[in-house]
């Protein structure tokens, strides 16, 4: 059985979920901290040392890359067609979320399909000055050793505070180590994708007021009902959203919608499951944003 949504949207937006997420490794229970090594010490052979002091100007913390990244094609494809499932033919999703948890320091990386979750043990230098590695592993508690270890590539542009703006990661399980860029979601995966698809005031060809906001609410003439606009769902046919509905299979209803000359047009939807959805062939609803209509 498949982990709900919310789920997903709690780890990414710093609050991780869509249908069909299947979680590779879970969160461990909480674990007592690793040791730091003492200056001088050696490492155990075979094993990684943890994060030392402070030694280089350029050293990055973990604190510098905190925060939910997306993968910048995916994301501009996203905004450039209003519709994740197209965007996700044209450039595959990839959401990273790098957040502390008390002393630990988890990586989430998904493409809304598969989730991969690992502790970073520690940020290692490179060759390079403008480059680094994060070293994770499934387990953070005592001595991991380099077989156990996943190694991920970054590079980037900081602010002055050290803060990384911008960032590229060479991520193994999901980009087969090809650098990728990635943008920042400071205000969370579910409002900038809402905000980039469909959030906004309409009305409709009767006249009547529509509005979704970015934090996910839908006021129609049926009332107010929370929204999540699907992400990924293979073999689906058209874009949907899904609202609460307990007379609905599964208690959601499925809702298709596409842009056509700026109007949103919303259609009823066949399929029990979201890899069997099908949209009607004629709108129930075509919308006019608001700032049209008022200018008409």
């Amino acid at each position: 059985m498949s982990p709900p949504r919310s789920l997903l949207i709690f780890a990414l937006a710093g609050a991780l979920t869509t249908p069909g997420l299947v979680l590779a490794q879970a969160a461990d229970p909480a674990k007592a901290p690793p040791r730091e090594a003492a200056r001088g010490d050696a490492p155990a052979p075979g094993t990684l040392r943890q994060p030392p002091s402070a030694r280089k100007k350029n050293r990055v913390f973990l604190k510098d890359i905190a925060g939910l990244w997306a993968a910048a094609d995916w994301f501009a494809a996203v905004e450039a067609e209003r519709a994740p499932h197209a965007a996700a033919r044209k450039a595959r999703p990839l959401v990273i979320n790098i957040q502390q948890e008390g002393r630990q320091w988890p990586i989430l990386r998904t493409d809304f399909s598969r989730a991969v979750i690992e502790q970073i043990i520690e940020i290692e230098p490179t060759d390079r000055n403008d480059a680094w590695r994060l070293v994770t592993a499934k387990n953070d508690r005592g001595a991991v050793s380099s077989s156990e270890a996943t190694y991920i590539q970054f590079t980037g542009s900081r602010a002055a505070s050290g803060r990384f703006e911008t960032i590229t990661f060479r991520e193994p399980s999901f980009a087969r180590r090809q650098p990728r860029a990635f943008v920042r979601l400071d205000d969370g995966l579910e409002a900038r994708i809402n905000r980039a698809v469909i959030a906004g005031r309409y009305r409709d060809e009767q006249g009547r007021e529509w509005s979704f906001s970015e934090v996910g609410e839908l006021s129609g003439p049926e009332g107010k009902v929370g929204y999540e606009i699907s992400l990924a769902a293979s073999g689906a046919g058209c874009e949907f959203f899904e609202t609460a509905d307990d007379k609905a299979p599964g208690g959601k209803r499925r809702t298709g919608y596409a842009w056509k000359s700026g109007r949103l047009s919303l259609f009823a939807t066949t399929g029990s499951k979201p890899s069997q959805l099908r949209c009607e062939a004629r709108p129930f609803a075509v919308l006019a944003p608001a700032a049209d209509t008022s200018a008409s």
